[in-house]
């Protein structure tokens, strides 16, 4: 154990098409839509998740609501990063800190991401904070999530209903 292992926190995001949810300490700490408020005339991010919803539709023509995510991949990179790292910082057991912590993350893709796009989201979660960063295709997320031995010689079908994407794996 090194000497910032104290310091470090591990937190695993799933970054849904609609929605982003954050665990720590095994416990969902985030749960919130995947929405962003922009001033249109600075391009400011304005509000994130649940503040952002309740400007959509309802908001000032200076400011305008966007979905940083379409089908489960980052389509706007700048919102993206802004959304994480402000969920980041509503996480209570990290908030009000004297030293910001080494943040370790698990970062949930779809199956049929490229390459470019998982670079967009680990470059994402960097810009944001993140020391280390990797990436778990959701389907193997969710079997290791409800407890499936996933070296266990035997098929489990996992069937993952998103915002954006539905897959369907069969893990053995």
């Amino acid at each position: 154990m090194g000497l910032f292992d104290f310091f470090r926190e591990d937190i695993a995001i799933d970054l849904g098409t609609a929605n982003t949810l954050i665990i720590h300490n095994d416990k969902v700490v985030v749960d919130a839509p995947s929405i962003v408020a922009k001033d249109r005339n600075t391009n400011k991010i304005i509000a994130v998740g649940h503040q952002a919803r309740q400007m959509h539709g309802k908001t000032h023509e200076d400011i305008k609501t966007i979905r940083p995510l379409k089908d489960g991949v980052i389509a706007d990179f700048e919102a993206s990063e802004a959304m994480i790292r402000e969920m980041i910082k509503s996480i209570p057991n990290l908030k009000g800190r004297m030293i910001p912590p080494v943040l370790r993350m698990v970062i949930c893709i779809p199956s049929g991401i490229t390459e470019v796009e998982k670079r967009a989201v680990r470059d994402s979660a960097e810009h944001a904070g993140a020391r280390e960063v990797y990436l778990i295709h959701e389907p193997m997320a969710a079997a290791i999530g409800t407890g499936v031995d996933v070296q266990e010689p035997k098929g489990n079908m996992i069937i993952d209903i998103g915002g954006g994407t539905t897959e369907i794996a069969i893990i053995s």
